[in-house]
């Protein structure tokens, strides 16, 4: 297809968001990301075929504008915690149900008609889901399946890399804590990689729909860990060997709603807490055709080591009494 087509990437600011249109540039696309603040996206400016606009994409006029004109909208919104302030789990909705409901109508309206959303793996494992979270993501799913769009969905497991905010605050906590009490620590999941993400993104973009129409493909890495594996990871990439230590689900719970009151976002919610119950890797689903995909054990250690380990160069300029 022609690499003067135009995408519209929702969450493109964020760290999917980032991989995602890396790699749409590269191959030339027009990209269009909206911010709800211009500063947030600035690091995208680099992007020679990226635009930024400062929008309200919950506005549905201002929704209806972004669209049109677009010949691929790329979805990547979704939030891990309800929003403080809010009736609990609102937040959810707002962001996985009512968001596509509208992006979809008004996609519809203006005639951009291919959608690839990126869900959650876990969807459908378990009906009625035991977290708003998952039951948010199936209903969202099902709004995209009902659009009469063509449309394929994604669903991914945690996703690492370098910039994450998931094995990063594990290796951060290991270098200041001697132990660690953890929710779920017998939960399994199977990462993936952001570049491995954003490569089946692409994927799909530059499909257009041939192969990939209509279809719902699981998004995982090459290995199963639990997550007190996972910690365990995190810190000896660091160099450090916390106690970790599974913690039962009534404690989870008071701790996570602990967590909740905290300033800045949590570490871990209630309805986190929840979404663990069910475990978060592959069964049945259809798996997307990459050649292959990352391996988190060698790829984690060396960025973690990278960017919380000291560097050759810290160390000498420690000894020659600089901080410049």
């Amino acid at each position: 297809m022609s690499k003067t087509k135009n995408v519209l990437v929702i969450g493109g600011s964020g760290f999917l968001g980032q991989a995602v249109c890396n790699q749409l540039a590269k191959a030339g696309y027009r990209i269009n990301v909206p911010t709800r603040r211009y500063d947030k996206a600035k690091h995208l400016l680099t992007l020679p075929t990226c635009q930024i606009i400062e929008a309200n994409i919950h506005d549905r006029a201002t929704l209806g504008r972004l669209v049109s004109g677009q010949d691929i909208v790329v979805n990547l919104l979704g939030v891990l915690h309800s929003k403080p302030g809010k009736p609990y789990g609102q937040n959810f909705r707002v962001n996985h149900v009512e968001f596509p409901k509208a992006l979809c109508t008004a996609m519809s309206k203006h005639g951009a008609k291919r959608i690839v959303h990126v869900s959650a793996l876990g969807v459908g494992v378990q009906n009625p889901a035991p977290s708003m979270y998952l039951r948010s993501k199936t209903d969202g799913e099902a709004v995209v399946k009902d659009s009469g769009l063509a449309w394929t969905i994604l669903r991914p497991s945690v996703v690492f890399g370098r910039e994450d905010k998931f094995l990063n605050t594990f290796a951060s906590l290991a270098k200041i804590a001697p132990f660690i009490p953890l929710a779920g620590a017998d939960a399994r999941f199977q990462p993936v990689s952001v570049s491995d993400v954003a490569k089946a993104v692409f994927a799909c973009v530059e499909d257009q729909g041939k192969d990939t129409l209509h279809n719902t493909y699981d998004l995982v890495g090459t290995e199963i860990f639990t997550l007190k594996e996972l910690v365990k990871l995190s810190a000896r990439a660091v160099g450090k060997n916390p106690l970790v230590f599974g913690i039962p689900d009534v404690a989870a719970k008071a701790q996570a709603f602990l967590m909740e009151l905290a300033p800045g976002e949590p570490l871990m919610s209630r309805d986190n807490v929840d979404s663990m119950k069910i475990d978060n890797i592959r069964t049945s689903g259809r798996t997307f055709p990459l050649p292959s995909y990352e391996c988190l054990s060698v790829v984690a250690h060396e960025y973690l080591r990278a960017k919380h380990l000291p560097s050759d160069l810290d160390e000498f300029r420690t000894r020659a009494h600089r901080q410049d």
